[in-house]
């Protein structure tokens, strides 16, 4: 019985191994979630419209017309791609690489 929970545990943990990505494939993770985020017109939009000062929720409705789902959904692509992060007052802000990108918009 032992030797069998053992070699689970080799095979979990091979498994597990298998799962780990190389510096690379992060990297070109990374790349892809930023190209992805960035190519949309609404999410460029969004990251004008949130510009130095941040907005909330409900501005950004306002302001772009979007439904809350749509919103919510870009907001989410932006905050994986490292360009937005929600403030503890509930702002949206832009972070240091939104920051860099927004004169490039």
């Amino acid at each position: 019985m032992e030797e069998t929970k053992e070699k689970e545990m080799d095979e979990i943990d091979l498994f597990l191994d298998s799962q780990v990505k190389s510096e690379e494939e992060l990297l070109q993770e990374k790349c892809e979630r930023t190209f992805y985020a960035a190519s949309n017109p609404t999410r460029r939009e969004l990251i004008k419209s949130i510009c130095f000062l941040g907005k909330s929720e409900k501005e950004l409705l306002e302001l772009t017309g979007l439904d809350s789902a749509s919103l919510n959904f870009h907001i989410r692509v932006l905050i994986n791609a490292d360009f937005l992060f929600l403030g503890e007052d509930g702002t949206y802000r832009l972070t240091e690489i939104g920051l860099n990108v927004l004169p490039k918009l």
